[in-house]
């Protein structure tokens, strides 16, 4: 009896982590954020979303990694949820600020795959 495995196809091909080349390691947590934030463009993201999308919990602090250690500029707008039981939460929303943060998330996105040994 043989094992099923589980697969994820929730990148699109575009910004897709895995090409035919075979990677030393799994995606990085930023790499992956990137790629959520190049595909989602002007309606970004926030926690709830990023935590569906690749498992994140601290969005901010990725945020923050890719702003200041990165120089990627953001935009940040509030967003109400409203949870199961009625509370409303705020969380930030963060887009890329422009079409040049874009670029420099796509350079970003392929010095990192570069580090796991994927070609560009």
């Amino acid at each position: 009896m043989g094992k099923k495995i589980a697969t994820s196809n929730q990148e699109s091909s575009h910004f897709n982590t895995q090409t035919n080349n075979t990677p030393k390691r799994a995606p990085f947590k930023i790499e992956l954020c990137i790629v959520e934030l190049l595909e989602r463009r002007e309606s970004g993201l926030i926690e709830l979303e990023a935590l569906q999308a690749y498992g994140e919990t601290c969005l901010h602090t990725t945020i923050s990694t890719l702003s200041n250690a990165h120089g990627l500029t953001f935009k940040r707008s509030s967003h109400q949820h409203r949870s199961k039981r009625g509370p409303i939460t705020i969380f930030t929303r963060y887009s890329l600020a422009n079409e040049e943060q874009i670029k420099k998330a796509e350079t970003l996105l392929k010095r990192y795959r570069n580090k796991r040994g994927l070609a560009a």
